[in-house]
């Protein structure tokens, strides 16, 4: 699989797994935009800085050059950005100077996140406020930055990062599973509008040996949780065959397809549902077969509606 002659930008490019889908990607012909975030985080106006292999500048987040460094040793074209993606007007500072040097994006890898636990009484509104300043906000505004040079090229492929403790659950993740949850949302949805353009967005749930989950590895597993199978499913959903609006996890070796599912309804003629009902019919609702799927949430407004119709005589077309 090639990306010759696509640009893609990837966030949070400095270390772990952004570094590594930057590098796989410019092995595989790609153009590469660098983004990771100053250190020190500046204040607004003052994190916007760029460089490229023809004109160097001395930059305080050293692995972001050491990324940029090892991308021109593979022979690459490569720009790095120093960006807090939480603020928007850097963002659209840094997509319009894409859009001077290489006038396109064809691949947005969101990968830049915040990571913590906490027990939930005692989570500060900074720290939870930060969490979707960076994962959720920071996905939107670059998103919808780069939105409109992809629609007016016709092809796009954009990568939303998710994680276990959003889709299952973990104790004192309460900050990370909400914003990354919200990440799922707007996958479902902007699929939707991207497809007429061209424009696949799907997720990732990545598990990998990085700075970040060395803790939460025991180290009998560690060597399990390598890149590989995480920047396969990677390449995989920023490419031409890519899928749209699909959720996939990725570890040790495995790769599955996840999505929400819907057990087997019960329908309770009219005026019959009610508490102690749901109370004595609850072990039943809870694994329901069969599971239904839905591709959008109108496909399940009209399921509803079609069950209801028949006892109220009402033809649905």
């Amino acid at each position: 699989m090639r990306f010759d002659n696509q640009v893609a930008l990837v966030t949070g490019a400095g270390s772990g797994l952004g570094r590594a889908y930057a590098i796989m990607l410019a092995e595989r012909g790609a153009k590469l935009v660098l983004v990771d975030q100053p250190k020190g985080r500046p204040s607004q106006g003052e994190a916007l800085r760029a460089t490229s292999s023809s004109n160097l500048t001395q930059v305080t987040n050293v692995e972001l050059q050491q990324t940029h460094e090892a991308i021109l040793k593979l022979g690459g074209e490569c720009l790095y950005f120093e960006v807090d993606v939480s603020q928007q007007d850097d963002v659209k500072a840094m997509v319009h100077r894409l859009q001077q040097d290489w006038q396109r994006v064809d691949i947005l890898i969101n990968n830049a996140g915040v990571y913590g636990a906490c027990s939930f009484e005692h989570i500060q509104q900074a720290d939870w406020q930060r969490q979707f300043d960076v994962d959720v906000h920071g996905s939107f505004y670059l998103t919808q930055a780069l939105w409109p040079l992809m629609k007016a090229h016709g092809y796009g492929r954009i990568l939303m990062t998710t994680g276990v403790s959003a889709l299952f659950g973990d104790l004192h993740q309460v900050p990370f599973s909400a914003a990354k949850m919200a990440l799922v949302g707007m996958v479902n949805s902007l699929a939707l509008e991207g497809e007429q353009y061209n424009i696949h967005i799907n997720s990732l749930c990545p598990q990998a040996l990085t700075a970040m989950t060395h803790k939460h590895l025991a180290p009998a597993i560690q060597p399990l949780f390598s890149f590989d199978t995480v920047t396969a499913t990677m390449a995989f959903l920023v490419s031409h065959a890519a899928p749209n609006g699909q959720h996939l996890l990725a570890g040790a070796g495995s790769v599955s397809h996840g999505m929400f599912a819907e057990f087997q309804s019960i329908y309770f003629s009219e005026g019959l549902c009610t508490p102690d009902k749901l109370v004595k019919y609850w072990p039943e609702l809870h694994y329901a077969f069969p599971i239904n799927l839905h591709t959008c949430g109108e496909d399940k407004v009209l399921a509803w509606s079609k069950q209801s119709a028949l006892e109220h005589h009402i033809k649905i077309e």
